[in-house]
């Protein structure tokens, strides 16, 4: 017994001396987890049909080949998670076009005057022929003030969010998803593609999706 008290005596001298020496903690910090609404994008907008091709043409004179590899990129990004957030919705970019199609499953990138230029540089433009929450082409359409092509990659994402059913998150963290409003025409906030809060929101959506589809008008705008 009396072996243990000194031993427990010899332990607690230790730890009592050693705190006259400096020490380095590492504290960490875990990410926020992506909640549907708070840190991640709210949802309620319309989406692609599950499982759906999506074509993306970039219309001219409004844009030139200068803005296709910032297109691209963002289109390329959501093709890539299409399996990850639950739509299988994929998207190709078909590049340059002189038509404004409204093909099923056709989305044209169009410039024209944006409601709110002072908060928006874009708005996507969805129609339903059904009359319900389904899209079945759409336009984006860019302000003329945008002239940069690393600002067009991140309307694109944005925009293309939205049309998975995305709303937009001014609440939630700049560099955790690209359903946040950008700040200026010429400043770019660096996402080029969804984020992993934004593939999450995304596969809510389309678990809503498989139980229930809404009546709409047939047409639908979303800045």
């Amino acid at each position: 017994m009396k072996l243990k008290l000194l031993a427990g005596a010899l332990m607690l001298t230790a730890a009592s001396t050693s705190v006259n020496y400096p020490k380095t903690f590492t504290t960490r910090v875990d990410p926020a987890p992506c909640v549907v609404g708070r840190t991640a994008a709210p949802i309620g907008f319309w989406t692609w049909p599950a499982n759906s091709q999506v074509n993306i043409y970039l219309r001219v004179p409004d844009f030139s080949e200068d803005y296709v590899a910032a297109v691209r990129l963002a289109v390329e990004g959501w093709d890539a998670a299409a399996i990850e957030n639950g739509s299988n919705v994929h998207f190709s970019f078909r590049g340059l076009t002189r038509e404004t199609t409204a093909a099923y499953g056709d989305v044209t990138i169009i410039r024209g005057d944006v409601y709110s230029k002072k908060k928006r540089l874009a708005e996507l433009e969805a129609h339903s022929l059904k009359s319900n929450q389904l899209i079945d082409y759409a336009f984006v359409v860019v302000d003329p003030r945008v002239k940069a092509p690393a600002v067009l990659t991140n309307i694109v994402v944005h925009e293309l969010g939205h049309s998975l059913g995305l709303l937009d998150c001014n609440s939630c963290s700049h560099k955790g998803t690209a359903m946040s409003l950008l700040k200026a025409a010429n400043e770019s906030n660096g996402i080029e593609g969804p984020t992993a809060c934004d593939k999450i929101a995304v596969l809510s959506v389309y678990g809503d999706l498989a139980f229930h589809v809404r009546a709409t008008s047939a047409a639908l705008a979303l800045k």
